[in-house]
């Protein structure tokens, strides 16, 4: 599930889109989502993530916040109910359980378990990896919904909410083939703010030690 979450957030750094065979609301849709990425340089936000888990009548929801800044720095930082910190520098990814005192490092590169979570990280919109279309034309955004050709994708599908206004990523849902369901939601969104690389810098216990996962 980790991965999952990230691999979603990753999107507001790759989208390459192509525009053959689309409608012309689509075609408008991913030039209002491309151009928004181009501005992009740094986003920071509120985060609000609700797990809703099959086999469980309640939903899990967990607070936080979330920084990015090109080409490769993510920081996520869950403050309740349980401290979580992930830490994404190029191709390594660092998680930090704050409660637990522990810490995990892993390698995305050639990971094939971690290339499958990263699917959508690749291009959400690349119709030789997924079909998606718009299934919700609302008043200030668009939702459109992405479906893995991949058999056996662990993603069953994925909702994104993009604002009509900026183009921008302002919401998720992420449908696993289990039937659990993650839905994260952006608030407070800050654009192109000046955040450095010291932004992203994690502070950890000196004792800790950090378990390095293959």
């Amino acid at each position: 599930m980790r991965f999952v979450i990230l691999s979603s957030l990753i999107l507001f750094s790759i989208l390459i889109l192509p525009l053959d065979a689309l409608s012309i609301q689509e075609r408008v849709v991913i030039q209002r989502v491309r151009e928004a990425q181009e501005r992009v340089k740094d986003f920071s936000a509120d985060l609000l993530q609700e797990k809703r888990i099959s086999l469980l009548r309640d939903k899990v929801v967990t607070k936080g916040k979330i920084r990015f800044k090109k080409p490769d720095r993510l920081l996520i930082e869950f403050f309740s109910p349980e401290g979580v910190t992930m830490l994404l520098q190029g191709k390594n990814l660092l998680i930090y359980f704050k409660e637990e005192k522990t810490a995990e490092r892993y390698s995305l590169e050639g990971h094939p378990l971690v290339e499958r979570y990263l699917f959508f990280s690749k291009d959400p919109f690349d119709e030789r990896l997924a079909q998606w279309k718009i299934i919700e034309d609302h008043g200030s955004y668009w939702i459109i919904e992405i479906l893995p050709k991949e058999k056996g994708a662990f993603l069953m599908k994925t909702k994104l909410w993009i604002s009509k206004k900026e183009g921008m990523i302002i919401g998720m849902e992420l449908v696993e083939r289990n039937g659990d369901t993650t839905t994260l939601r952006f608030s407070n969104i800050r654009v192109n703010s000046g955040l450095t690389d010291s932004d992203f810098q994690v502070s950890l216990p000196q004792d800790l030690k950090i378990k390095e996962v293959q």
